[in-house]
Parts: C-alpha cells; sequence; structure tokens
C-alpha cells in the first residue's frame, strides 16, 4: 500500500508524523472519504468542495489549489492497485505547515442482504458541534459507534436536544411519508451522496428538507441511509421497532436503482434487486 504525505509517496509502514502534530495532540484535522468504482474516482469536485468548506470554517487557509488537490488524490490511487477504493485525504495544522495525508484502501463493501432486506438502526442522544465541518475531532461519534456495535446495528442516528434525529455517525437519513421523501438540513453535515439524491428525486419526487422527530422517524413508511462509499442502504428497524413493513419500501428501491444507474451505468449495479 502506498501513501501520500507531504509531498511525497511512500509506503503505508514508513509514513511517520511528529507526534506534536495537532491532529495527534487535539484531534485537530479535517478529511473527506471518498469512494472509486473501476478506477473512477467518485463526485471528486463535490469532495474538495467540502474539504474547502471544513478548512474555511476551521478558519484555514488551504495552500492547495483544486486541481494539485485532484492531482494529489488521483495519482495515490494510481499507486495502488484496487479497481475498488476507499479514499481518505485528511488535513492538519503540522507543526512549521499543514500535514496533508492521502490513504487508498480496498473498498469494505455492504453486503447485498443489507441493501436488499435492509439493516437495523439504533437512536443515541448526541448533538455535535459545528456538524457541517467534516472533522477528525470523532469522539463523541465513536462513543455512539460503540453503543451501536454492542446492539448490533448497523449506524446510530443521532437525537439533538430539541427532540429532532439529525444524521448517523457517518451517514445522512431520509425518510418517507405519505408520497413525500425527508432529509434534514439543519445541524447536519450535508454528504456529498445526500445532494446527489435530492438532485435525482427532484423531479421524480416532492421532496421536503426539515427537522425529523423521533415520531416521524418511526412511524414513516420508509426510511434510508445514504453515504459516500456505501450508497443508498434502506433502514427497516429503528431501536427494534418495524419502519413501514419491516423492509425495503418501492421509494427507496426505485431510488437506489435511479442513483446506482447515476454512477455506475445499468450493466454495473451494485445491489441488484
Amino acid at each position: 500500500m502506498i501513501v501520500y504525505l507531504n509531498g511525497k509517496f511512500v509506503p503505508a509502514k514508513e509514513a511517520k508524523l511528529t507526534i506534536f502534530d495537532p491532529g495527534f495532540m487535539y484531534g485537530d484535522g479535517i478529511f473527506e472519504t471518498i469512494r472509486t468504482y473501476k478506477g473512477k474516482i467518485i463526485l471528486l469536485d463535490e469532495h474538495i468542495d467540502r474539504l474547502k468548506e471544513s478548512a474555511k470554517m476551521r478558519g484555514w487557509r488551504l495552500s492547495w489549489s483544486r486541481k494539485e488537490l485532484a492531482d494529489i488524490i488521483t495519482k495515490t490511487l494510481k499507486k495502488n492497485t484496487y479497481e475498488e477504493a476507499r479514499v481518505r485525504i485528511t488535513i492538519t495544522p503540522g507543526i512549521k505547515e499543514a500535514t496533508i495525508f492521502v490513504w487508498v484502501q480496498p473498498l469494505e463493501k455492504v453486503s447485498q442482504n443489507a441493501y436488499k432486506r435492509g439493516v437495523s438502526v439504533i437512536t443515541f442522544p448526541l448533538e455535535r458541534h459545528f456538524p457541517q465541518m467534516k472533522t477528525t475531532s470523532m469522539q463523541p461519534l465513536l462513543i455512539a459507534r460503540e453503543e451501536m456495535r454492542k446492539k448490533r446495528a448497523f449506524e446510530a442516528l443521532l437525537i439533538n436536544r430539541k427532540g429532532h434525529v439529525t444524521e448517523g455517525t457517518w451517514t445522512n437519513f431520509f425518510i418517507v411519508k405519505d408520497k413525500f421523501v425527508m432529509t434534514p438540513r439543519i445541524g447536519v453535515l450535508l454528504g456529498t451522496t445526500r445532494e446527489l439524491v435530492l438532485k435525482l428525486s427532484k423531479s421524480l419526487l416532492h421532496i421536503r428538507q426539515k427537522d425529523v422527530t423521533l415520531k416521524d422517524l418511526i412511524s414513516a413508511d420508509e426510511c434510508f441511509l445514504t453515504n459516500s462509499t456505501k450508497g443508498i442502504v434502506p433502514i427497516v428497524k429503528v431501536d427494534g421497532k418495524k419502519i413501514g413493513g419491516g423492509r425495503r419500501g418501492p421509494v427507496t428501491k426505485h431510488l437506489m436503482r435511479v442513483f446506482e444507474e447515476k454512477l455506475f451505468g445499468k450493466r454495473n449495479r451494485t445491489s441488484k434487486d
């Protein structure tokens, strides 16, 4: 495995950082995670846009141009031989100048069973500070994920102090109710896959971006997650309670098909019906 670190391509085992980097000391960093398919980077421009927005919110001015960031990511991908991969780019303040690290690893795929039959999730009381910034300061989310693992759930959906369900620890979510597709907009990280799903849905379905309560979630006709590396994943249970009929619904199934045809083509769909 070859990684990119501060201007050099090196074997992963040889990549080293100072322990005094604020990214290590304080979790002071931003990152993006990107998926590839058949060697093609999915939604690269959108991910770079969000990386720049995270830097802006942190108060940083990145020294790399959009083209330089794209070249770094593309070249690191080519140094590795994975047809489908997960690419992570991390930036921290460093000591005298910023640290930039790009890591490529084989894509860990969701089982076909999860796409067909759906997954179970839990809810967890947590309100993230600066949710619009994709930051490496993830301790609260890791605690939520630990609870998720204990309960053998696929994801944990976060509930803020107002009782609104905002997002997952690594996903956005949508509900379908009375022919409307709804997803939160306030207090969430606006995922690149979320934005693509909204665009694809606009001409086909009624869309509302609004607060979603736990009652709204439990009483939904359908529910699904979105994520850059996982795509669209149906939710069939929340805290042990069935959503709709406890199976993937027709709207979710339709959006999965449209989404995958958009990114991968009709003959190369990843989650078969």
